[in-house]
């Protein structure tokens, strides 16, 4: 065996090598994108349920000309199954005149709700001096027997995160 021969034996071992991790890393990053994009389904792209709408009730919308203080229930979460609709309703007592928006977030396994006080200077505007209870109705159809993870976040423009309602498993059965 001459010189040669040694360096072009470790030179073809070298581009076998590369020829490998170019096929592993495709494969690895082709893999990756199939299940990112599993996992990324829009709001009524879940496997569980599709969102149908929410309906804002309680004080939502309501005017609060001369009032001390409204009816206060407790913090309410409560799901109900009709026929093939899941329904949310949802209960918070929080400060009158509050303006909010709501949001649904739903992937292959999991409903996040989210409730934001949409307030825009929430120190020097928008609230009333009083309490009131405000309700949604978070609305899915196309239900299957399945169990999911399940988040009510509510966004206060006061608090610096983001408060956790709610959150736990759900289980769906016919």
């Amino acid at each position: 065996m001459n010189h040669n021969s040694i360096i072009y034996h470790i030179t073809y071992k070298a581009f076998f090598m590369k020829k490998i991790l170019f096929i592993f890393g495709f494969l690895l990053v082709t893999i990756m994108l199939i299940t990112c994009s599993k996992d990324t389904d829009d709001v009524n792209g879940s496997k569980i349920l599709k969102y149908a709408k929410t309906l804002p009730g309680g004080c939502n919308g309501e005017t609060f000309n001369d009032l001390k203080s409204a009816s206060v229930d407790e913090d309410t979460l409560i799901f109900t199954v009709r026929d093939d609709t899941l329904d949310a309703y949802i209960g918070i007592n929080y400060i009158c005149c509050a303006p909010f928006a709501s949001e649904v977030r739903v992937t292959n396994d999991s409903i996040i709700m989210i409730v934001s006080d949409t307030c825009p200077d929430p120190y020097h505007s928008c609230y009333c001096r009083c309490m009131c209870y405000y309700t949604w109705d978070f609305l899915f159809t196309d239900i299957k027997n399945t169990e999911c993870y399940f988040k009510v976040i509510l966004n206060d423009p006061r608090a610096e995160e983001p408060i956790i309602f709610k959150e736990g498993v759900l289980e769906i059965h016919e």
